[in-house]
């Protein structure tokens, strides 16, 4: 009843009546913002006709070859498809089918782009730096904290950063795509919903983690943030969660079907280069650096469990003590250059 009522809340607050596009109201925000997306291609450029972005955003984007039409490319491709799109998510009828329909369409035609024009992340990152639109004085609102924020972030860390993602889930391994690969990872996760609703305790329910799932609760609402410092906290949640983790994916009778459902060469692609050393100095470097906009205490040394996380994204060393299907999956993709 309540999912029908979202629904119905949903599409009259974004779909016309037929739900066949979108709403008067959103179609014209979509009319006000598409010059900005997709101005037009000039060696000139307007402060006036480039409100949202500004000019200097206008020029890193031009500098980008063909990648420059990418963003234009994306708006159209939502605005075309989201009416369709967003009727098949509220028309679905399992957590497996929304999450597949959100990668499908919201998220994979994003690495698709950046996979394509990994060049646009600099682009953006300048754009967020240097920022010359008008959009402040548009709407009135105060940039003060918005600048505040820029001067804070360690830009060439985070960069790094988002590099290595895009490094991580593109191209091919074992001869399948990666990005779809990734795609159906994180879909995953909708199953093991579905299964917990329906009652199945299977290997992809969490009804056969209950006793771990239920401390794992516990503990996340046992914390009292005016005692309790970040550092006890994050050891503490990492702890029932790493208990939860090797029960789901390292239990003997069920290893062999999890790691089957998810665990690809480009998953392990994925996370070796995600979780190298050089990217773990680069988001040590960015957490501390961005600390400030959050609290004024001092930075807490989360690395116990920081490593306590990292432990358990390498599979085949956090399950070994009980089974060896993701040292065998490990040996399959390096045997196939993967």
């Amino acid at each position: 009843k309540q999912w029908y009522q979202r629904r119905v809340a949903i599409t009259a607050g974004v779909l016309s009546e037929d739900s066949t596009s979108f709403n008067p109201m959103v179609n014209g925000m979509l009319v006000m913002v598409e010059p900005q997306i997709c101005p037009v291609q000039s060696n000139q450029c307007s402060s006036g006709e480039n409100w949202l972005f500004g000019c200097k955003c206008v020029k890193e984007f031009r500098a980008l070859g063909d990648c420059k039409a990418k963003p234009c490319q994306l708006f159209r491709h939502y605005r075309e498809s989201g009416p369709a799109a967003l009727n098949s998510f509220l028309n679905s009828e399992s957590y497996e089918e929304r999450y597949q329909i959100i990668m499908k369409y919201v998220f994979d035609p994003i690495s698709r782009a950046l996979c394509e024009c990994p060049g646009m992340i600099g682009a953006s990152t300048n754009c967020a730096r240097n920022y010359d639109g008008t959009l402040f004085t548009f709407t009135r609102m105060d940039r003060a904290q918005f600048d505040s924020v820029v001067e804070e972030i360690d830009w060439k860390a985070l960069k790094t950063i988002l590099h290595g993602w895009v490094k991580g889930g593109c191209g091919e391994k074992n001869g399948k795509d990666c990005v779809a690969e990734l795609s159906d990872m994180f879909s995953i996760s909708g199953r093991w919903l579905d299964n917990t609703f329906r009652g199945e305790d299977s290997c992809q329910s969490l009804i056969r983690l209950e006793e771990e799932f239920t401390v794992y609760m516990e503990t996340a609402f046992s914390f009292n943030m005016t005692t309790d410092t970040v550092k006890s906290v994050a050891n503490k949640f990492m702890d029932v969660y790493s208990d939860m983790q090797r029960k789901s994916l390292c239990d003997p009778s069920c290893a062999a079907e999890v790691m089957d459902s998810f665990y690809s060469c480009c998953v392990k692609h994925s996370l070796e280069v995600t979780l190298s050393k050089p990217m773990r100095k680069n988001y040590q470097k960015l957490f501390r650096n961005m600390w400030g906009l959050f609290s004024e205490e001092k930075v807490p040394n989360l690395n116990s469990a920081v490593n306590k996380y990292l432990a358990m994204m390498d599979l085949d060393g956090f399950c070994k003590d009980q089974t060896n299907v993701y040292g065998e999956r490990n040996e399959e993709c390096e045997s196939l250059g993967a």
